[in-house]
C-alpha cells in the first residue's frame, strides 16, 4: 500500500507517515522500501512507533507554532490529489518539515481498526480526524460482517458483539455499515463513499472458494 502511493502516484512531493505499535512491524515495511531499490521514495517514507488508540498521535504531526516564522510561498497546500494506518501529506517546504508538519491530508485505515479493542475504536478514529486538515479524507477498508474469517472462529473466541479473539491474542471486529458510519460521522466526518465490498476467490492450490465481505468507505473532515 505505502509503496504505490509513493511510486504511482504522479505526485513526486508526496510523503508517507507510517505507523504500528510494532517496532518488528515498522522494521518490516522498511525492508520493503530498502528493496524496492526507488531511491526516490526513501526519503519521502517516515516510520514512527504509535498506537494512537491510547497514546494519541504526537504532537509534531499538528503543530503550527512555527507557520508564523515561514514564508507565505514556502507554506505547504493542501495536496489536489485524492490519494495498514498510513498517513499522508504533501509538504512544499523543507523548513517546515523538520519543525512540524501542520496536519496531514490523508489517511489510511487499511485492515486495522478491526484489531483495535471496541472500546477504543471511537478514540482512535478522533485522533486520525485531529490530524487531518480540513477537507482532508480518510480512506477506510476493513472486515464486515459475515466474512468468511468471522464464520471460522470458534465461539468460545467471541468476546462482544461482532468481536473476537484471535489465537494470538489480537482482537478482530466486523463492521457493518452502520456501525462504520456511526464511529466516523459521530467523531465529525462527513460520509463521502461507504458500501460493501464482496468478493469471491479461490484458492488455485486446494481449489478453494473465499467469500470475503469487506467495508469501503471514504470519509472527509468539514472545511
Amino acid at each position: 500500500m505505502r509503496l504505490p502511493i509513493l511510486c504511482f502516484s504522479g505526485k513526486e512531493t508526496i510523503i508517507v507517515y507510517a505507523c504500528d505499535c510494532s517496532t518488528e512491524a515498522l522494521e518490516r515495511t522498511k525492508e520493503v522500501i530498502d528493496a524496492a531499490m526507488v531511491i526516490s521514495v526513501k526519503h519521502r517514507f517516515r516510520l514512527f512507533c504509535c498506537d494512537f488508540s491510547t497514546n494519541g498521535f504526537p504532537k509534531w504531526l499538528t503543530c503550527n507554532s512555527c507557520k508564523e516564522s515561514i514564508p507565505q510561498e514556502q507554506r505547504a497546500f493542501l495536496s489536489d490529489v485524492k490519494n495498514n494506518g498510513n498517513i499522508v501529506t504533501e509538504l512544499t517546504s523543507s523548513t517546515e518539515a523538520d519543525c512540524c508538519i501542520s496536519g496531514v491530508d490523508f489517511v489510511t485505515l487499511i485492515f486495522t481498526l478491526s484489531a483495535v479493542p471496541l472500546h477504543r475504536m471511537s478514540k482512535a478514529i478522533a485522533e486520525c480526524f485531529s490530524v487531518l486538515k480540513p477537507g482532508g479524507l480518510l480512506l477506510f477498508r476493513d472486515y464486515g460482517l459475515y466474512d468468511m474469517t468471522m464464520l471460522r472462529f470458534e465461539p468460545s473466541q467471541k468476546v462482544g458483539y461482532r468481536e473476537y479473539i484471535r489465537s494470538d491474542g489480537t482482537h478482530s471486529y466486523f463492521f457493518s455499515l452502520d456501525s462504520t458510519r456511526d464511529l466516523f460521522v459521530g467523531a465529525g466526518f462527513i460520509e463521502q463513499e461507504l458500501e460493501y465490498c464482496c468478493i469471491k476467490s479461490v484458492n488455485r492450490r486446494n481449489r478453494k472458494s473465499m467469500r470475503r465481505v469487506w467495508i469501503h468507505g471514504k470519509f472527509q473532515k468539514p472545511i
